[in-house]
Parts: C-alpha cells; structure tokens; sequence
C-alpha cells in the first residue's frame, strides 16, 4: 500500500508568509524612526552641556548664601488686563537671620519657561519699603514659570528660584 502525501499548492507560500509578517513591522519602525528625527529634541536652550557646567557656581553661591541666613517670601496675585491676559504682580519680602527686614537691595532675575522654549523676560523688583520688592510682569502664555531672582547687597548675593503659575 502506497501513501500518498497531499501536495497543496498553499504549502509552498508558507515560508513567504513568515517573510511579509516583518513587513508591516518594518514600515513601522522606518516611520517612527523618522518622526523621531524630524521632531522636537525637547531640548529647552542651546547650550545644555554650559548650562549644566554653570551649575556648580550656583551650588558654591547656595553655601555662601547658607552662611548669610538671609530669607525670602514669594507672593504671586494675578492682575489680567485686557491687553495682557497672563499679567502677574510679584512681590519679594526680604528679611535677615533674625527676621528683621532687609533694604536697599537691588532684585533682579528673570522668568524662565522650564517647559518649552519661550523668551525669558526680564525682571527688576522696585524697593517699596519695609524691606518688600514689587514689579507687574505680562508674560506671553499662561502655565508654569520659574522665576530666577538674585537679590544683591552690601552684606551678599542671595539667589531665589520659584516655580509660580500664571494665570
């Protein structure tokens, strides 16, 4: 008795379907790879790596400023206007060691944008008395900011970061 082994014409692509199964899987990784290249680094300055090496003067001015005991209260209101929706009123409260109000420093900094590449815009606090700084910023978009303030005297430099919300 003789056994007959079916031959299906099917049989044969078999081992070309294993082949056209990666070739979807191919096309989309080319895609992605693409879109990858072509879109935001997410990088937010140009000059990343100086920015980082920078860092260690900022850490050598945290000790120094440790030894001065210097303090700071941020206080940010919101103030739109019509012509300037994301206005804010930052005010600054500078007091030393024991609590006593520091004046005639000068504050200044800017805002930075920490999430996308948005200009910094310029601050210059204005001495109200009482050891309280003031100044009105209109800033292009609402979202998170950070604010970078140095504030500046006879005794030393203490530096102030914040994260604040505008409106």
């Amino acid at each position: 008795m003789t056994h007959h082994v079916l031959h299906h014409p099917f049989k044969a692509w078999i081992p070309w379907l294993y082949v056209l199964m990666f070739i979807p899987v191919i096309a989309v990784n080319v895609l992605l790879i693409r879109l990858a290249l072509s879109s935001n680094t997410g990088l937010v300055t140009d000059h990343a790596f100086d920015t980082g090496q920078s860092y260690n003067s900022v850490i050598a001015a945290g000790a120094r400023q440790a030894e001065l005991g210097w303090q700071s209260k941020v206080d940010i209101q919101p103030v739109p206007q019509a012509d300037a929706p994301h206005r804010i009123s930052l005010s600054v409260a500078m007091s030393d060691a024991a609590g006593k109000p520091l004046t005639g420093l000068t504050l200044s900094g800017r805002i930075v944008s920490p999430v996308d590449p948005q200009p910094d815009a310029a601050v210059t606090l204005v001495e109200t008395g009482d050891g309280r700084y003031r100044e009105i910023i209109a800033l292009p978009r609402a979202g998170q900011w950070e604010l970078q303030l140095l504030a500046t005297g006879s005794a030393g430099q203490f530096a102030i970061v914040q994260r604040l919300a505008a409106p």
